[in-house]
C-alpha cells in the first residue's frame, strides 16, 4: 500500500506539473496565468480523486468533465514541449551553426562593398575613353561582379539554412512514424500527445482508487466460516446507507473482501 500511495503522489504531482506549465504557457498577464494555473491543478486533482471518493452516477460526467479539461492541458503541454524541443535543436545544429556562420561572412563582405551595379559600371565604361577613369571603372566593375556573386552565394546558403531548419524541427521519431504511417507530422504529434495524457490521467485514477477505497479487517477465509457476530452487517449497512457500497454481491465482497458464500449471505441479510 504504501508503494501504492507514492506512486500515485508522484502521478498526480507530474500531471499537476504538466496541467501548470501548459496553463502558464496560454496564460496572458500573471494573474491570467495564476487563474489558468489553479483551474488545471483543480481539475487534474478531479480526474484523479473523483472515482475514489464518490460512487454516485452524476460524479461521472463531472469526472468526464475533468478529464477533458485536463488532457486537453496536456496535449497543449506536449505541444509546447516539442517547439522549445525544435527550437534547441535547430540552435545546436552543426549545420545550422556552419551555414550561419557563412551567411554572416558573406553579409559582411557586401557591406565592405561600395560598387555600383554591373550594368551601370559596364554602360559608363563603354563610353569613357578616359585611361584613368577606364581602370577606376574596371576596377569597380570587378567589384560589382564579386558582389553579385556574393548575392547568389547569399540566396543559396539562405535556402539551405531553410531547408535544415525544417529538417530540425522535426522530431526523429515523429519523422519515422509519419514515413511509416504516410500520416502527417501533426497527425502522429496530437496522437501521441493523446495517448500519453490519457494513459497518464487513467493510472493516476486507478492508483488513488486503490489507495483511498475502503479496506476492512473482515477476510474471510476460503472456508465459509460462520459470521462472528452482526458486525460485518453494520459496517455494511453503513457503506450502503453512504453510498459507498452497493448492495450486490460483487460490491460487498469486493468492500469487505470476503468469499462469495459470505457475501451472499451477508446480501440476504440485507433483506
Amino acid at each position: 500500500m504504501k508503494i501504492t500511495r507514492l506512486l500515485a503522489v508522484f502521478v498526480t504531482v507530474t500531471a499537476m506539473a504538466m496541467a501548470a506549465v501548459a496553463a502558464w504557457d496560454r496564460g496572458g498577464t500573471a494573474f491570467d496565468r495564476l487563474l489558468l494555473v489553479a483551474l488545471s491543478i483543480a481539475l487534474c486533482l478531479g480526474t484523479h480523486l473523483i472515482p475514489a471518493l464518490t460512487k454516485r452516477r452524476l460524479s461521472w460526467l463531472l469526472w468526464a468533465g475533468c478529464l477533458l479539461g485536463t488532457v486537453y492541458g496536456h496535449v497543449t503541454f506536449f505541444t509546447h514541449a516539442s517547439l522549445r524541443a525544435n527550437e534547441l535543436r535547430v540552435q545546436h545544429s552543426v549545420l545550422m551553426v556552419g551555414v550561419g556562420r557563412q551567411i554572416a561572412a558573406i553579409r559582411e563582405s557586401l557591406e565592405s562593398i561600395k560598387a555600383r551595379p554591373i550594368a551601370t559600371v559596364a554602360d559608363e565604361l563603354s563610353i569613357n575613353r578616359d585611361k584613368w577613369q577606364r581602370r577606376a571603372l574596371r576596377d569597380e566593375l570587378a567589384e560589382a561582379k564579386r558582389a553579385a556573386t556574393l548575392r547568389d552565394e547569399l540566396v543559396r546558403l539562405t535556402g539551405s539554412a531553410t531547408t535544415a531548419e525544417l529538417t530540425e524541427t522535426v522530431d526523429p521519431v515523429t519523422a519515422r512514424l509519419v514515413a511509416v504511417t504516410g500520416s502527417s507530422e501533426a497527425s502522429i504529434a496530437l496522437l501521441v500527445g493523446l495517448g500519453f495524457s490519457i494513459l497518464l490521467e487513467f493510472m493516476g485514477a486507478l492508483l488513488w482508487f486503490e489507495v483511498l477505497r475502503p479496506h476492512q479487517g473482515f477476510v474471510a477465509s476460503e472456508s465459509n466460516a460462520p459470521i462472528p457476530d452482526d458486525e460485518p452487517i453494520t459496517v455494511l449497512k453503513a457503506a450502503i446507507e453512504s453510498g459507498k457500497c452497493r448492495a450486490t454481491v460483487s460490491e460487498i465482497r469486493s468492500f469487505l473482501g470476503c468469499s462469495q458464500a459470505k457475501a451472499i449471505e451477508l446480501r440476504r441479510a440485507l433483506v
